[in-house]
């Protein structure tokens, strides 16, 4: 986020009131658009549309002062923000102009915060996302001489439970038709997606006790931007899981990637594309 490239000193140029979180003094946004007329910087939608990523900028783009908006919200942000698909165009237009190649790393952060608060739909929303990221640089790229990987370092205690019919809403309660849901023994409806932990724990504490009771969601919008899925153990924020997570690729050296891999091994296929081992 910029507030750690900003001064305390200094306004934020998007919300009042905010300032830059640096106590050394250095504003490295100046220092950085001091570089060069080539060296620029953009906080906004409106800034980033404006400049040409096929010319030679070389553009520092800080569009909060920390974590950018979930893709579910950035259509109420007032100043814009770029989806992930257009920072990906950008990047791949301003870097492909090198004729020795290079590495781009996108980023989804924003599902794993969504995960900690057991709020599926914006972290589906962000899923969704990076996917038109992805399928934007499959677009842009040719697979005879670009390796793109796509995974994740990590999963969530974040489960489908059964048997929903065919089509019934992903967020929505299980069901077995319309408008007759799946029940617990509790005889309450319970939906699709739910965590195992978390800020949306069905677990309270009362006088000193612990009491878990499930609320009765038969009339709650469980597609609301922001509601919680259920959860099991109470805690602030969510936990990471263990499980395998996926890997996926294509191009050049896709072929090593295949079953099962030791994280470390991503390392040795990404330069072995790149030339760099034999």
């Amino acid at each position: 986020g910029r507030r750690n490239f900003m001064t305390t000193d200094q306004a934020d140029p998007e919300y009042d009131g905010k300032t830059g979180s640096r106590e050394d003094g250095r504003d490295l946004v100046a220092e950085w658009s001091a570089k060069s007329e080539d060296h620029g910087f953009v906080w906004d939608k409106a800034g980033f549309d404006a400049i040409d990523f096929t010319g030679s900028a070389k553009v520092l783009g800080l569009f909060e002062p920390s974590h950018m908006q979930y893709a579910l919200d950035r259509a109420n942000d007032g100043a814009g923000e770029p989806p992930l698909s257009d920072l990906t165009r950008a990047a791949i237009q301003r870097l492909s102009q090198n004729d020795e190649g290079y590495v781009l790393m996108v980023e989804a952060g924003r599902v794993d915060h969504a995960h900690h608060g057991n709020n599926a739909k914006r972290a589906l929303e962000d899923v969704e996302a990076l996917d038109e990221a992805v399928k934007t640089a499959l677009e842009m790229t040719d697979s005879e001489d670009t390796l793109i990987i796509v995974t994740a370092d990590h999963s969530h205690v974040f489960v489908i439970a059964g048997y929903s019919v065919r089509n019934n809403p992903i967020l929505g309660k299980s069901a077995t038709g319309i408008g007759t849901y799946n029940k617990g023994a509790d005889q309450m409806p319970y939906t699709t997606l739910g965590y195992w932990n978390g800020t949306g724990s069905v677990c309270k504490e009362t006088d000193g006790k612990v009491l878990c009771m499930r609320q009765d969601i038969s009339a709650v919008d469980t597609e609301a931007d922001d509601y919680q899925q259920q959860s099991l153990v109470p805690m602030g924020s969510e936990t990471h899981a263990g499980e395998d997570v996926a890997i996926f690729a294509s191009g050049p050296g896709s072929d090593l990637v295949n079953s099962t891999m030791e994280q470390n091994e991503i390392f040795h296929v990404m330069a072995k594309s790149l030339g760099l081992t034999d």
